[in-house]
């Protein structure tokens, strides 16, 4: 799992993981590496009409229909941000990691995707991203 994010600021900003390359043809997405050393990072941020549980519960749910066979790691709060968010961690059986960051404010969810190879040590320019992204002042 990520460490839990320190330091957090206004956050809710499409910024890509330091280094990393746009996805050509795709919005708020950033790619490095290549084979079984490939990473992906992606954002989106859209109108949310609930609470933080309903977007856990939904970020839940949409991995694991996405995903068949995922297993959720756990979940974990980041109390370091202003505004409450969390990131949840699933196993994929392609033998890949997802942690999914989210967070709600001003009836907005923000989610981040994180995903590598099983094993592959996380890389600190994403902890630094999903930081930017999650950590919401609400205004």
């Amino acid at each position: 799992m990520l460490p839990l994010l320190a330091a957090c600021g206004h956050g809710g900003e499409a910024v890509g993981p330091e280094g990393w390359q746009p996805i050509p043809g795709a919005s708020s997405a950033w790619a490095t590496g290549a084979g079984s050393t490939a990473q992906e990072y992606r954002y989106v941020n859209r109108p949310f009409g609930g609470t933080l549980q309903d977007l856990a519960s939904s970020v839940t749910i949409d991995v694991l229909l996405h995903h068949r066979g995922a297993k959720l790691q756990g979940s974990v709060p980041i109390a370091a941000c202003p505004g409450a968010a969390g990131v949840a961690t699933f196993l994929l059986p392609s033998s890949q990691t997802l942690e999914e960051g989210f967070t709600v404010a001003d009836k907005r969810s923000v989610r981040t995707s994180y995903l590598r190879r099983t094993g592959a040590a996380a890389d600190p320019s994403v902890t630094a991203a999903m930081q930017k992204a999650l950590c919401i002042t609400p205004g």
